[in-house]
């Protein structure tokens, strides 16, 4: 169990100061991660920490080896904070050189020192990282503050040593983060909405929704990357198109729409309201007719009839007017004695929204993105100079994990394998590639009904059959909640439509599937229904239809005896 002391100080003002207390009180001895509360990452510093005393053995001066992630150039970590540009030793990755850049620099040059490139065999240049303000330091990284008072921040404590390099005998190194490792900093609204969207669709497993790993209380998933708490309500005709987070004790009425956006705890969203691409904060009352884009409303707002919004940011107890029309505006609430007064003012107020712009004044829009990030992978290593991602899009990690399941269970099934093992390898396939437990499910049976020893079968259903008995524990390991023996169904359709020795068996099929356990009958009654709903072309298939006719007949004897 970890033992986590809290310490407070009501003298620090900066991350200095904080390093210096440290050093004087003697709290920390050893090596150690340091990090801020603005990072989100999923990492296991075990193994990273170990890889910098590794370091330190090689260059006793070896202080801090910072730790960044690698990303295609134009995520918009990168465009929408202060990129930099980082020159390190090749062969050693000692950092030579770390300059930051102002978002969206237009600088189309970089200055190299001419000793960089003679003093070195190779020079590794990176302006593709993403800094998630974590480091792993040696025990000489406090005292370091301490003998140097003009060490406020991280990167005073970078250029300091960079620059004094042989006074303070002292070096820095950096390390890249696996692939399938997360690592953000929250450092302005913008990369907030970005980190969001991140956790939504689990790049940061297992810190995700899913897993309750920020959220104690249960989420109910709805597909597309929804999320809603159980206890919220939905009229029949509101629509939640895709990446949405619904809070605990929320009403979203008749007619709206809610698209890429966070809706916090017990708010009241009206009829015919419009949200895409905003954080809408606890106890906010959003009435009829209203449309809100790319904005930020805090707690307790309220945003009155037929009212038009986009990239606005409302601060708490805000009362915006009827009918007001507003774009890119702050809303700060000022209390006086008598009254509470709004005062609107521009992205010229100099806030840590404009994300620190670099004052060629093109940066008016103050609110979130106009659209959600299209680079949908943190993890592309995609760094070349000249962008190529419209032309060579991330390969799709799904079908990789696909083909690797089919791979381990082919294996299985042909070598006798224990499936504890089996769910192990899927169970690992899954972290590396981030996909959720839903599609797990999906794919598990997917990949049962794809496996190449039914390709060549002169009986397929009595393959399936031992297939499915096989592999029992594996499909009990997945397929055990309401929502997973939908998956199943869904896998089973999807199968018998796209392989060609399942053509026409897909009554067969379900009804192994029910000999064994795997499905019930309200389930597939369910499924059915959606079946003809959605005009699947399993709805019309013989094999289907005479068994939905023997489940009934089953059904109404069992009634009957009963």
């Amino acid at each position: 169990m970890m033992d986590v002391q809290i310490m407070t100080s009501d003298i620090c003002q900066t991350m200095g100061d904080v390093m210096r207390e440290i050093d004087a009180a003697g709290m920390v001895r050893g090596f150690f991660v340091l990090l801020g509360v603005n990072t989100i990452t999923n990492i296991n510093f075990a193994a990273l920490l170990e890889q910098h005393k590794q370091t330190c053995k090689k260059d006793k001066g070896a202080a801090m080896t910072l730790v960044y992630k690698e990303v295609a150039w134009e995520h918009p970590l990168i465009s929408n904070d202060k990129s930099f540009l980082l020159a390190a030793d090749g062969n050693t990755q000692k950092v030579l050189m770390h300059e930051k850049y102002k978002p969206k620099s237009k600088e189309a040059t970089i200055s190299l020192p001419l000793e960089i490139v003679l003093q070195h065999s190779e020079v590794k240049l990176h302006h593709n990282l993403v800094d998630a303000n974590i480091a792993l330091c040696s025990p000489s990284v406090p005292p370091l503050f301490s003998d140097n008072f003009d060490f406020q921040t991280r990167n005073d404590f970078i250029h300091g040593i960079l620059i004094n390099e042989d006074i303070l005998a002292s070096t820095l190194y950096y390390t890249l983060t696996k692939e399938n490792q997360y690592a953000a900093a929250i450092t302005n609204w913008k990369t907030y909405q970005i980190v969001c969207w991140d956790i939504l669709h689990n790049w940061a497993y297992p810190l995700s929704i899913e897993t309750g790993s920020f959220y104690k209380n249960s989420y109910m998933f709805m597909g597309k990357h929804n999320f809603r708490k159980i206890n919220s309500t939905l009229s029949r005709s509101c629509t939640l198109k895709e990446d949405v987070l619904i809070g605990d004790g929320t009403h979203i009425s008749d007619m709206s729409l809610v698209s890429r956006s966070m809706i916090g705890n017990n708010c009241k969203i009206g009829n015919n309201v419009e949200i895409q691409g905003s954080h809408i904060m606890n106890n906010v009352v959003i009435k009829d007719n209203s449309k809100i884009l790319n904005s930020f409303i805090d707690s307790s707002c309220t945003v009155e009839e037929n009212c038009n919004l986009e990239g606005v940011i409302a601060a708490s107890n805000v009362c915006i007017d009827a009918d007001s029309k507003h774009k890119g505006h702050i809303f700060e609430e000022l209390k006086t004695e008598n009254d509470k007064t709004l005062l609107k003012s521009t992205s010229e107020s100099g806030t840590e929204w404009e994300n620190e712009s670099s004052g060629d004044g093109e940066d008016e829009f103050v609110g979130f993105e106009k659209e959600w990030s299209d680079s949908e992978s943190f993890y592309s290593d995609d760094s070349s100079a000249v962008s190529s991602l419209p032309e060579s899009p991330v390969p799709e990690d799904t079908n990789i994990f696909l083909q690797e399941v089919i791979d381990s269970l082919a294996r299985g099934y042909e070598e006798k394998l224990k499936c504890d093992y089996l769910i192990l390898e899927i169970n690992s396939s899954r972290y590396a590639y981030n996909i959720q437990l839903h599609e797990v499910n999906f794919y598990v049976i997917r990949a049962l009904l794809s496996m190449p020893v039914l390709v060549d079968s002169k009986s397929v259903l009595n393959t399936v059959k031992d297939i499915i008995k096989f592999f029992r524990p594996v499909i009990s390991n997945y397929i055990k909640s309401k929502s997973s023996i939908m998956d199943c169904l869904r896998a089973v359709e999807d199968s018998c439509i796209k392989n060609e020795w399942l053509d026409g068996k897909a009554g067969q099929i379900i009804h192994l599937l029910y000999e064994f356990d795997v499905v019930d009958e309200d389930s597939l009654i369910e499924w059915h229904r959606d079946l003809k709903e959605n005009e699947s072309v399993l709805a019309g298939q013989s094999s289907v239809i005479k068994f939905f006719e023997w489940l009934q007949e089953a059904s109404e004897e069992s009634e009957g005896s009963d």
